[in-house]
């Protein structure tokens, strides 16, 4: 009887039902482990896109509220304002000096909330720029992120930074042999090559850098970017599309008594004035008399050829069209200079090329060896969306506004105090998101202001 209760005991027949019963325990808190976590995963994920979506929302009521103010040029103290069936018009700001709050339902539970302040003015470079301020609110599915913005708009007072010789909207390249009497800047890098002298600040954008070879000097000051963007005006071709002085161009070979310009070698100037472009030849002279001429392009096609301005105590502004009003011409919107530009008063007022460029069609400003001389004038080239290309043995005095700017060997380039007098006259205010920087805010203001908790 022993033996048989010690073989009971040794048995294992009973074992089976609490091991699995243990496994099924075990197994079945990992399940709930895993799903937790799988939920929690779930929630954050979620949440997280809700983020993302939240924050896209407040840069699209930004950029909406951009592209208003572009489309209906509010003046400083007045605001866009969206009325039933999406109708903009324009108004004046609150009591508390900003627009009331556009709300726009996106979709898919997102929404966006954004007010924009009244433009102060603010000086950059010896430029006017109106600012304003913009606080939006995107929420998607009840998360929300709040973001502000300002930015700047150009008023044209005046059109060149002030002491700069040339301003690069993108980028400023350099090679060999560069001596620069005034200020160098760019929204984007600037690259200087060998063997480079600049008497002046040397500004690359803001984040951007300044790129130098060997033998560089630059008469005590230390290149550094920029703390905020240049702003740049288009070129505003409203006026002078419907009044301008191309007629003197027409009646240049005609018989005295009307309005004309003058010229020598006359038969070596060629101006259609259906297609609006000019060119000049071997050794013509044309000497422009005007105020205002609008070109489709401007050709002075020999080193003999010039273009003279008369004397005068104003500036004499020549502005290019944008390709898409030029059909056909090829070039369009840009000039070609290997002839000289000169200016026959003894204290001369200055020339400006306003070079209105596209954003779809490439445009560019060609400027020849020796073409410019800074004996002859001072000369101002505005030309923001566009490239300007300076071959050799440059001598330019003035100021050059442009969107990217290569010049060769052996340049000499010298601000001219007389380029900030010219003011563009326009009321056109094109505020741009790339001028101010975004930052995050707290989820709701807390102050009274809009924009406080940023």
């Amino acid at each position: 009887m022993i033996v048989k209760f010690r073989r009971r005991l040794s048995s294992e027949s009973g074992v089976a039902i609490p091991v699995a019963l243990a496994v099924l325990f075990v197994t079945a808190g990992l399940a709930s482990v895993a799903a937790k976590a799988a939920i929690v995963s779930s929630n954050q994920s979620f949440r997280n896109s809700n983020v993302k979506r939240a924050i896209q929302a407040a840069a699209a009521g930004i950029h909406v509220v951009i592209y208003q103010m572009n489309l209906m040029q509010p003046p400083e103290d007045q605001c866009v304002q969206k009325g039933a069936g999406g109708a903009l018009t324009n108004g004046p700001v609150l009591g508390d000096g900003w627009c009331a709050p556009q709300t726009e339902d996106l979709g898919d539970n997102g929404v966006y909330s954004v007010r924009v302040s009244s433009a102060s003015s603010n000086t950059v470079a010896g430029q006017t720029y109106a600012s304003r301020t913009i606080v939006s609110t995107g929420t998607v599915n009840g998360i929300s992120r709040r973001g502000v913005v300002a930015v700047n708009a150009a008023t044209g007072a005046p059109i060149f930074p002030s002491d700069y010789a040339i301003v690069g909207r993108d980028s400023v390249e350099f090679k060999n042999n560069l001596d620069v009497q005034g200020g160098v800047g760019s929204n984007g890098d600037i690259t200087i090559k060998n063997n480079a002298t600049i008497c002046g600040p040397v500004t690359p954008g803001p984040g951007q850098h300044f790129n130098e070879g060997n033998n560089n000097e630059f008469c005590g000051h230390t290149p550094a970017p920029a703390a905020q963007p240049f702003t740049f005006q288009p070129v505003d071709l409203s006026s002078v599309s419907v009044t301008n002085d191309n007629v003197r161009l027409t009646n240049m070979m005609n018989a005295s008594g009307v309005p004309q310009d003058t010229c020598t070698n006359c038969s070596q100037i060629g101006w259609n004035p259906a297609t609006r472009v000019l060119t000049l030849d071997g050794d013509a002279t044309l000497t422009l008399s005007g105020d205002n001429y609008l070109l489709c392009r401007l050709e002075l096609r020999h080193g003999s050829s010039r273009l003279q301005i008369a004397a005068r105590s104003t500036t004499l502004k020549m502005y290019m069209d944008v390709p898409e009003n030029c059909p056909g011409v090829t070039g369009a919107g840009g000039a070609d200079m290997s002839g000289k530009v000169i200016n026959l008063n003894t204290n001369p007022a200055t020339f400006a090329l306003l070079v209105a460029g596209s954003s779809t069609v490439p445009t560019a400003v060609e400027l020849g060896d020796g073409a410019v001389t800074a004996i002859d004038a001072p000369m101002a080239i505005y030309a923001p969306n566009s490239t300007v290309d300076f071959k050799n043995n440059l001598d330019f005095k003035g100021s050059l506004v442009v969107k990217t700017i290569k010049v060769k060997n052996n340049a000499e380039i010298a601000y001219d105090t007389r380029i900030g007098g010219i003011a563009s006259g326009s009321s056109i205010r094109h505020y741009d998101f790339g001028t101010g920087t975004y930052r995050e805010c707290t989820n709701s203001a807390t102050a009274a202001a809009p924009d406080s908790g940023c």
